[in-house]
């Protein structure tokens, strides 16, 4: 049984969740030519003053890794 885990410091909405979990389930049952029933996807939001990048919390560098809208 495969585990995907996802850490991400930027929240996303629950349609977004939705929608990587069964874009990762259904690539890696794919690839690895598994069922997709047999692939676990966790995703485990880090808050951005917890996440450090260059000795700066990404809350205080001002970094926003989303696509503009």
């Amino acid at each position: 049984m495969p585990v995907i885990h996802v850490l991400n410091a930027s929240p996303r909405d629950a349609d977004t969740k939705r929608e990587l979990v069964a874009e990762l389930t259904a690539t890696y049952a794919r690839v690895m030519r598994m069922k997709p029933d047999t692939v676990r996807v966790v995703i485990q939001e880090i808050p951005r003053e917890d996440w450090g990048v260059g000795g700066v919390t990404l809350a205080d560098s001002g970094q926003d890794e989303s696509l503009p809208r």
